[in-house]
């Protein structure tokens, strides 16, 4: 496939480069290649190769050959090769699309995972790109995790006539706050960062607990990260407003 740029004038090659990724529904059975390709419209093309050899090429839009939707489909096939050797009959996806795998994903541990995403990524240059592609725009931080943990301090420390027993938990709340909020704010969760320290301060806000030196380790913490987020991220006047509530009395307690 090393000439196939010679089936194209340089303004469509130009026009191809543009759609190398937005290609999708890719099926391979060593013969026939087709994907489809977004661009206005959503068009399918058809490749017939074999041996890393381009015999015939098709595409769905008006152009009767050498159309620039064909042009991105091999841009992609030229920058991830490995593509053509592990895709398979279309049947064979059809058979695994089916399995439910989310009981094993339940119990798989991490680093198996982990293991399996960077042999797959070298076979699969594809699913690579489309990981990196996900988790670029997304949050790689499981919020649900952060929570977890919180709830877990709260329910160890237990209660007493309704009330948190923040002496039990003082050391392990404390290390939450600096350690982990800490790391959130380092990584820019700025919003989760924000929701965890007011999920904390919501509960011991309470004068009950004043008395409490492990209050005022809180307190502390709370004041000195939400000054930061306040800085350094973008909240509406109602959250700052709600933080300059609890802000007031802390202030008022501490100083």
């Amino acid at each position: 496939m090393n000439y196939w740029k010679n089936n194209f004038n340089e303004k469509t090659l130009k026009q191809g480069l543009k759609y190398k990724n937005n290609i999708k529904n890719i099926s391979y059975n060593g013969y026939t290649f087709k994907a489809s390709i977004k661009s206005k419209n959503e068009f399918n093309v058809e490749l017939v190769l074999q041996d890393n050899i381009l015999f015939d090429m098709s595409c769905s839009c008006s152009k009767k050959s050498s159309c620039a939707h064909e042009a991105g489909v091999l841009y992609f096939l030229e920058e991830f090769p490995e593509i053509l050797e592990d895709f398979t009959d279309d049947s064979e996806h059809e058979k695994i699309a089916d399995i439910d795998i989310s009981a094993d994903l339940k119990v798989i541990s991490e680093s198996k995972l982990k293991k399996f995403l960077k042999k797959e990524f070298k076979k699969d240059p594809k699913l690579k790109y489309n990981f990196i592609k996900q988790f670029s725009t997304e949050s790689l931080i499981d919020s649900k995790a952060y929570e977890r943990k919180f709830r877990r301090i709260l329910r160890n420390g237990g209660k007493e006539f309704g009330y948190y027993k923040l002496h039990n938990m003082r050391t392990p709340l404390k290390n939450f706050i600096k350690k982990d909020i800490c790391t959130l704010i380092e990584q820019k969760e700025y919003r989760l960062a924000y929701r965890l320290l007011n999920d904390i301060m919501n509960i011991f806000i309470d004068q009950i607990y004043w008395d409490d030196d492990a209050w005022y380790d809180i307190a502390y913490y709370y004041r000195e990260y939400i000054y930061f987020l306040f800085e350094n991220g973008e909240f509406s006047n109602a959250e700052k407003s709600y933080v300059e509530r609890n802000m007031s009395i802390i202030n008022g307690i501490v100083l």
